[in-house]
């Protein structure tokens, strides 16, 4: 009998299958334990909420490894500690800037978060219809540009919040709610932005507005 000629499975695909289970794990378990135990504060919720998905990434760089390698390589890099502030304050006024329109509007605000972290957030009635996950077409040239600025700067890793038509804990709202945080993670897909470095949650308590919370790629010292 002759032998199998098995050919070994590359690198680069075993360590996109690793990180893959290891954020949807370790997002599953982050989000299940935020959702008992929400803050009352908006702002907070959200830096709650996206960290959910930068807990998990996070924990992935934390680490020399070749998976850290592969997200930080995703992402275009990491930025030193000293430079973070600076850089995600110029990443901040671009996306205030590329969005003046919709914030003028009141349609989106831009906020800084703890850690660094850049809030955009844009209010339920532009992105879906009522009781839909399905993007409101107007929605996505505003999504766009968010897209825009992720990718122009890379180093970071970006982390979707939906919200419900109404604040609550019934079924149906959170499933909403989540189905919306993941239509908005496929859109900026489509837009460009590398899918292992989205995640998406959905809040069943939030107010109405779709969040996007940037938070920055630190490397090691």
């Amino acid at each position: 009998m002759r032998p199998l000629n098995v050919k070994p499975i590359p690198i680069k695909i075993i360590t996109l299958l690793v990180i893959a289970a290891f954020i949807l794990v370790s997002f599953t378990s982050c989000t299940s334990t935020e959702t008992q135990n929400i803050p009352k504060n908006q702002t907070t919720k959200g830096a709650l909420y996206g960290a959910a998905g930068g807990a998990a990434l996070g924990a992935v760089i934390g680490n020399k490894n070749p998976v850290r390698n592969a997200l930080i390589g995703a992402a275009g890099g990491a930025l030193a500690g000293g430079a973070v502030g600076y850089y995600m304050d110029r990443q901040k006024n671009d996306l205030q800037t590329a969005l003046s329109p919709e914030i003028n509007a009141g349609q989106a605000q831009v906020q800084k978060l703890p850690d660094n972290a850049v809030q955009v957030s844009m209010t339920q009635k532009t992105a879906f219809p009522p009781g839909s996950s399905t993007i409101n077409p107007s929605f996505v040239p505003t999504l766009q540009k968010v897209a825009n600025v992720v990718n122009t700067y890379g180093k970071s890793t970006v982390s979707v919040i939906g919200a419900p038509d109404t604040p609550s804990g019934a079924p149906d709202q959170a499933a909403l709610a989540n189905q919306r945080a993941e239509a908005v993670r496929n859109e900026l897909i489509n837009l460009g932005v590398k899918p292992v470095l989205i995640t998406a949650s959905g809040n069943p308590q939030a107010t109405g507005n779709t969040e996007v919370v940037i938070q920055p790629l630190v490397a090691q010292s």
